[in-house]
């Protein structure tokens, strides 16, 4: 289980001053044993996809965390590949992702610095070599493509099997009508895709939960999501709507880089690994669609019409 929280976006900050002090006399040694704990790949799509979860190394020499959630969200670093080999045999190029390989344990890349590497040394070298690869992506994609999407991939194992789809737009927020969404202006802005709804042609409502949402291209590729058409509202069962990774690699704050947190459940997505290449092709194809109807951008030399007809 993830056990997100709601957050507020804050700036990525340096931590406690013993963690800068070690940061700054101990920097490139450190630096070299993070590069062994982020995988970072660069891509030429519009798309950064961060997996801050699904890493399963936990070396003696990392201080375990002493609090907050330590699961590991299982296969969906394995997932994050997938998606970004979907997306290549699709559109003739390669979304960024930014992948941690040390199990939630010893770092969560999904919390501010404190939190999440609590002290140790290496952790926060290993964090803040994740966030400066999701930020540098972002920063290219602005320079080449003009504005672009951060997708966070988690999972979880609710007992609704769904997707559920992060805007920083709590559960409890959602369950209104699309009227009421529409006339609630401070939900858009504390979302994770505040410029691309000023962006998009579509309304509020329609961009998270309307024919073209993200959510709706995905349960017609057979995935239940939440929000949806289909399941416009969580209700009363659990749902994660986004921490620190779209906080801080979103547009709630500023900028052209929008971000979903994508949680995968357990049964049907993650379970089993023709599952996880099910999921990976139907996310890619989704894509596509997506940032035709809210970004008016083609993803490269696509061949997602003909497989879409397939």
């Amino acid at each position: 289980m993830s056990g997100k929280i709601d957050v507020k976006s804050r700036p990525l900050r340096a931590g406690s001053l013993l963690g800068c002090l070690l940061l700054a006399t101990a920097l490139p040694t450190l630096a070299e044993e993070a590069e062994d704990y982020i995988e970072v790949l660069p891509g030429t799509l519009p798309v950064i996809l961060t997996a801050p979860h699904g890493g399963d190394q936990k070396p003696a020499s990392i201080l375990a965390r002493r609090y907050g959630v330590v699961a590991q969200d299982q296969h969906t670093a394995e997932l994050t590949r997938m998606i970004v080999e979907e997306m290549e045999e699709l559109y003739g190029g390669r979304p960024h992702a930014v992948i941690c390989r040390l199990h939630r344990s010893k770092l969560d890349c999904n919390r501010e610095l404190d939190e999440a590497a609590q002290g140790d040394a290496v952790a926060m070298a290993a964090w803040t070599r994740f966030h400066a690869a999701a930020a540098k992506m972002g920063e290219q994609i602005r320079e080449t493509h003009g504005a672009g999407l951060t997708l966070d991939i988690h999972g979880h194992r609710h007992e609704a099997a769904r997707v559920e789809l992060g805007y920083l737009v709590k559960g409890t927020q959602l369950n209104v009508s699309n009227e009421v969404l529409n006339a609630t202006p401070e939900l858009w802005k504390q979302s994770s895709v505040r410029e691309l709804d000023q962006r998009s042609p579509q309304s509020w409502a329609e961009l998270i939960r309307g024919p073209q949402s993200l959510g709706a291209l995905l349960e017609r590729h057979g995935f239940n999501s939440v929000p949806s058409p289909q399941q416009p509202q969580p209700g009363q069962e659990a749902y994660y709507s986004g921490a620190y990774g779209i906080a801080a690699h979103g547009s709630r704050e500023g900028g052209t880089i929008s971000a979903i947190q994508v949680e995968c459940p357990w049964r049907g997505v993650r379970d089993e690994r023709q599952n996880r290449r099910r999921f990976a092709k139907a996310l890619a194809l989704s894509l596509g669609e997506y940032f035709r109807a809210h970004f008016g951008m083609t993803l490269g030399q696509s061949r997602a019409s003909e497989a879409s007809s397939r």
